[in-house]
């Protein structure tokens, strides 16, 4: 079924794109020849229409499609209806591969997935894979919400992309079926990890036995005992009913889960200005509203693990303190691939915003 799901995507996408350029828009950036009225927040100018598409492989529950859904509707209503962004979930357009090679390639204009997804694009996205960098939410939204996103987009823009924010689901979370109080207790525990060699190493580090497993085999390996536990956001794990096969969830806050939102890079540098400063300013207000969203789901998430009756395990400190200094083996293998300059200008930054 997946095959058929991508075979029709292809089919389909270059139609998509012809049907918008003859309706005078473009998924590739272009506009009507035609000058508009002046749309709202324009500063008088006036604004030419634009028609782009957005993709993700996730479905319209995630906060992914809320932060697209939210730009969408606003930069539409803020253009006097000149911009509009169709939106495309759950691999309409290609698996998560697929669709970012097409942001990448112009072909499709907006993508939202994680950063993991574009390292192949972006090998510095890999920066937020070193484990426990963030003491809290808080500061991690400073961090990428600040200046250090201007360093990123000097990467992206490389890498073909332009990152119009980073938002998060809090962080990725632990759940087993063995209660983890202390590092100890991790010793020999079967942890299904993403294919990742960061992800990997920082298990082994804690005495784990991490195991490369497919997203979709994971819950019936929790229920089968092929693996003791696994590592996701509480988005994840409430939305495919990890709690029902799970007896416990250690909150580690080991990995942020950040969500990336981004355009082709190409498409955003060709915008006039009064169009540029729109998208920048309706993307800030999408983010915002994805973070609330996060923080309010992951209260109600918690709520349905309890219900399900899961132990909910909040490390203290000390604990935690030691999940960083076994981080540090991951660190140093960021540090040889990216450079140390980088890991380090992050590391200020996170000292800057309180970390």
């Amino acid at each position: 079924m997946k095959g058929l799901t991508r075979l029709i995507a292809a089919a389909v996408l270059p139609l998509l794109v012809l049907s918008l350029a003859a309706c005078g828009g473009s998924s590739s950036g272009g506009s009507s020849s035609s000058a508009a009225a002046p749309a709202a927040g324009s500063g008088g100018n006036t604004m030419e229409s634009y028609s782009w598409t957005a993709a993700m492989s996730v479905a319209d529950t995630t906060i992914n499609y809320k932060i697209v859904r939210n730009f969408a509707d606003s930069v539409k209503e803020k253009s006097g209806g000149k911009i509009n962004v169709d939106v495309y979930t759950g691999g309409q357009l290609g698996n998560t591969t697929e669709f970012n090679q097409g942001v990448v390639a112009g072909s499709i204009d907006i993508g939202s997935g994680m950063t993991s997804d574009i390292v192949d694009f972006v090998p510095q996205a890999a920066l937020f894979d070193i484990p426990n960098l963030f003491a809290n939410v808080g500061i991690m939204r400073k961090v990428l919400q600040g200046e250090f996103m201007n360093v990123m987009n000097e990467y992206n823009k490389k890498g073909g992309i332009r990152m119009l924010g980073y938002a998060d689901a809090g962080f990725r979370q632990l759940t087993s079926n063995k209660a983890v109080r202390k590092i100890a207790d991790l010793s020999g525990q079967k942890i299904r990890v993403m294919t990742n060699p960061y992800h990997l190493a920082y298990w082994k580090a804690l005495g784990a036995n991490p195991v490369v497993m497919e997203f979709t085999e994971v819950f019936m390996g929790l229920k089968q005992g092929t693996i003791d536990g696994q590592e996701n956001p509480y988005m994840n794990i409430v939305g495919n009913n990890m709690q029902e096969a799970q007896k416990f969830i250690i909150e580690t806050n080991h990995v942020g889960h950040i969500i990336t939102f981004f355009m082709n890079n190409a498409r955003y540098e060709g915008l006039p200005e009064n169009v540029r400063a729109l998208v920048d300013s309706c993307s800030s207000e999408a983010v915002a509203y994805g973070n609330a969203q996060a923080d309010e789901s992951i209260a109600g998430y918690k709520q349905t693990c309890v219900t399900a009756g899961c132990e909910i395990i909040v490390l203290p400190e000390s604990e935690l303190a030691q999940f960083r200094s076994k981080a540090a083996v991951v660190s140093d293998m960021v540090r040889e691939a990216l450079g140390a300059e980088l890991v380090d200008t992050l590391q200020n930054e996170i000292r800057k915003a309180g970390g």
